[in-house]
């Protein structure tokens, strides 16, 4: 995920610059302290995710990360031309896939969790002409999962069962019902590209999650982590 990201970064540089170098304007800045002449930025969002678990005294392998999505309403609020604080809500996917296999006897694991997220972003702007801006963003994120579900397959000589349970909490020591111990707070911080022409947004974010999100009486001392990049487009208003 993060060579995808460095390739997007690198994309977005380039079309910016080539926009700038489009641009008439004798009077482009790397710095433009102005106030904005508009005061909120509102616009939705909707993207794809590419999500996988920073795991860490767990014996965890053979993962693969695993496809989502995004969906929500952005607010950006200009300080100056140059410097914008961006925030909003968002509902996020996000989780991972595993799969064990040795001789005639495999299993699989499907983690989905869905998270209502709110960012809160510094972000640089880079104004290349009037409808033509270059975004850096950085800046935590705080996430509270909403709903989650643990898929499990397994395959004994061609013999399958199928079952899946809730992802969130812990399970009742009297209680036959499986729960798959994982917290529902996260936070952690992001760092982006975003590029605007004509109101149009393309955003390209990556997230790495630093709260423990494993129930220490499920896992132990073992440590969980999400991590997530993510590419969006939106409509400014």
């Amino acid at each position: 995920m993060k060579k995808l990201f460095v390739t997007a970064v690198a994309a977005v540089c380039a079309f910016g610059m080539s926009a700038q170098r489009a641009s008439d304007s004798s009077e482009f800045s790397f710095w433009d302290g102005d106030q904005s002449e508009q005061k909120i930025i509102i616009g939705p969002r909707v993207g794809l995710n590419v999500s996988s678990l920073s795991v860490s005294n767990l014996e965890m392998d053979n993962d693969k990360s695993k496809i989502g999505f995004n969906v929500g309403v952005a607010v950006e609020f200009p300080i100056v031309r140059s410097f914008y604080i961006n925030t909003g809500l968002f509902y996020t996917t996000k989780g991972i896939k595993f799969e064990y296999s040795d001789l005639d006897w495999s299993e699989k694991a499907t983690y989905n969790a869905g998270y209502l997220e709110l960012p809160l972003y510094a972000s640089y702007r880079l104004n290349f002409a009037e409808a033509s801006q270059l975004q850096i963003n950085f800046g935590p994120y705080f996430a509270y999962g909403v709903n989650g579900k643990i898929k499990y397959e397994e395959n004994d000589e061609g013999d399958v069962s199928k079952y899946e349970y809730d992802l969130f909490g812990v399970a009742d020591e009297d209680s036959d019902e499986e729960k798959g111990g994982i917290k529902r707070f996260d936070c952690g911080l992001g760092v982006g590209l975003g590029y605007t022409w004509n109101r149009i947004y393309l955003g390209f974010n990556y997230q790495f999650g630093l709260v423990n999100i494993a129930d220490k009486k499920e896992w132990g001392n073992g440590k969980i982590k999400n991590s997530n990049f993510s590419i969006s487009l939106g409509y400014n208003f």
